[in-house]
């Protein structure tokens, strides 16, 4: 089994062999006691238990219970070295700091300090009781070795400083790796996010900031807009029949949030105590985003909610006002369009119905008067103009299609984008589609993209798969998308219910809020070793009549 070496574990190893050194070279060069081949043979048998001591703390840092055991299996053998090697007098006595330093740096407080004291009270009472040739009291002989002792309380001491340390920075890097992942999949949600979906933008962000700040309830209110309906309030935590309640508390004090501009520590009555943070786009005020807070919780942990929420105001007023933006953007596009087709109808299109018009009112009312063969050139005129116009506005409609001018078109894109991927991961991606996307409204075309953008890449990041099968068959009235991979898989019961936190989890998610938001079914199959499969059933029209 091949174990990651960190660099704790090089810097403990080096000291084990640095300090076996020094000590074995002192015990040869004393000329006291058994002989050089004895003391070879017992420095190559410490060199080799040294080295399996080595591989298994390696292997049980994550297993606490049998390194506690280990550990003191090895402090039983360095207490025996010692007392055999000539007790305080021994060249071994410093080399207990191995043990020491691994149970200061891994174990529980009082399972270090009570190796330490075992140590010293077992050396010095077998010292004073079996070595004690100069008839020296048990006071005299703790203090004669009072600076061993020192010595090793204050390794102790310092390793457990150096541990607390070490454990703060991997929290707060593990804490800020997460909020990181949680901001990126957040961001990804809301830049792609469609017109139909972005009124669920406060239920992903109320949902982000539990994921967050690992409260239990948070909330994204809305203050009412002028002139059009604001998105609607959102909550995560509360009862549904607590709803109501807790946004007409909020709408109470609308005015003072209005005038807020900080975060703000507020007590509803009957809801508790909460932390609110406005919302503000450069041009109005959106309204609130808070938690709930716990009545445990202390200064620094609402510093960093403190903290998150201020980022995620700024995050959702720049995401509405890009919506917003957006919009309008459309809407001028739009216009624009409107316009121009408008002025290419009225110079070539409107002038040839008009003459069309003019020469059939003239021909109603001369035709009696005229010749056949003049009745028949009045009427291939008319027949040609007729054509033309027809011509003229095939090539207007022709000029608005990607498809028919050759520009680049939804599916093309699609294709380009799993090639890209396929090149890019070295992973094979199949695509089938039947059907055509000429007459699918654009929220579609972006939620598409988005669910097969996700999937697919979450096959590859996090499934490990090497082949995806793309199906798409788009008909008049419904679209319907499986996704299958070969990948690793995983428990979805599992998924659901503790990977809030994971970024594939997010991910399926995401998924299910842009199918749902479309008036879709969302279904997700998948086990261990058995790879993942994503059905999606989204009928056409839905959307808009939802949104209408």
């Amino acid at each position: 089994m091949n174990i990651k070496t960190t660099a704790e574990d090089r810097m403990i190893a080096f000291y084990r062999y640095f300090s076996l050194s020094l000590t074995s070279l002192m015990y040869l060069l004393d000329h006291t006691g058994p002989s050089v081949l004895y003391k070879s043979l017992l420095i190559i048998a410490l060199f080799m238990i040294a080295q399996v001591f080595t591989i298994y703390y390696r292997r049980l840092r994550a297993r606490p219970r049998v390194l506690m055991l280990v550990v003191s299996i090895e402090m039983a053998g360095v207490i025996a070295l010692t007392l055999l090697t000539g007790g305080f007098e021994s060249s071994f006595k410093l080399y207990v700091l191995n043990p020491v330093l691994i149970a200061a740096g891994s174990l529980s407080f009082y399972f270090r300090w009570s190796l330490l004291l075992s140590y010293i009270g077992i050396v010095t009472t077998f010292c004073y009781v079996f070595l004690n040739s100069e008839g020296k009291s048990f006071a005299d002989a703790v203090l004669q070795n009072g600076n061993l002792f020192l010595a090793l309380v204050l390794t102790v001491i310092v390793m457990q400083m150096v541990n607390r340390i070490k454990r703060q920075r991997e929290e707060a890097n593990a804490r800020t790796n997460e909020t990181m992942e949680h901001i990126k999949s957040l961001y990804h949600i809301v830049e792609t996010s469609s017109q139909h979906d972005f009124m669920n933008i406060g239920q992903v962000i109320t949902d982000y900031v539990v994921k967050l700040t690992k409260l239990d309830k948070a909330l994204f209110w809305f203050a009412k807009k002028s002139g059009e309906p604001a998105p609607q309030s959102r909550q995560t935590g509360w009862q549904h029949e607590e709803e109501r309640f807790l946004f007409t508390e909020l709408e109470k004090h609308e005015h003072e949030w209005r005038l807020q501009r900080e975060p703000v520590f507020k007590s509803l009555p009957g809801l508790g105590d909460f932390l609110l943070m406005p919302v503000r786009m450069s041009t109005r005020f959106v309204g609130m985003i808070g938690v709930k807070l716990e009545s445990s919780e202390g200064l620094e942990g609402r510093r960093w909610y403190i903290q998150q929420l201020m980022f995620l105001s700024e995050l959702s007023a720049i995401i509405l006002e890009r919506h917003e933006l957006g919009v309008i953007e459309n809407r001028l596009i739009i216009t624009n369009e409107q316009n121009r087709i408008a002025d290419e109808m009225h110079d070539s299109v409107s002038q040839s119905l008009f003459g069309i018009v003019y020469a059939t009112h003239s021909l109603k009312q001369t035709w009696r008067k005229m010749s056949e063969s003049e009745l028949e050139e009045q009427i291939d005129l008319i027949h040609d103009s007729a054509t033309k116009v027809a011509k003229e506005l095939r090539i207007t409609i022709y000029s608005l299609s990607s498809k028919k001018s050759g520009g680049p078109t939804w599916l093309g894109m699609v294709r380009s984008h799993l090639k890209s991927l396929s090149r890019l991961n070295d992973v094979e991606i199949e695509l089938k589609i039947t059907g055509d996307d000429f007459s699918l409204p654009y929220p579609y075309h972006k939620a598409l993209f988005r669910i097969i953008s996700e999937a697919t890449g979450n096959a590859i990041r996090h499934g490990a798969a090497s082949r995806v099968d793309v199906e798409l068959s788009l008909k008049p009235k419904w679209i319907r998308l499986s996704i299958v991979d070969d990948g690793v898989g995983f428990d979805t019961d599992l998924l659901w219910t503790t990977s809030e936190d994971t970024t594939s989890g997010l991910g399926m998610k995401n998924m299910q809020y842009l199918a749902q938001s479309l008036g879709g079914d969302f279904q997700l199959s998948s086990s261990e070793n058995a790879g993942t499969k994503i059905l999606i059933s989204i009928p056409v029209g839905v959307a808009e009549l939802k949104n209408a």
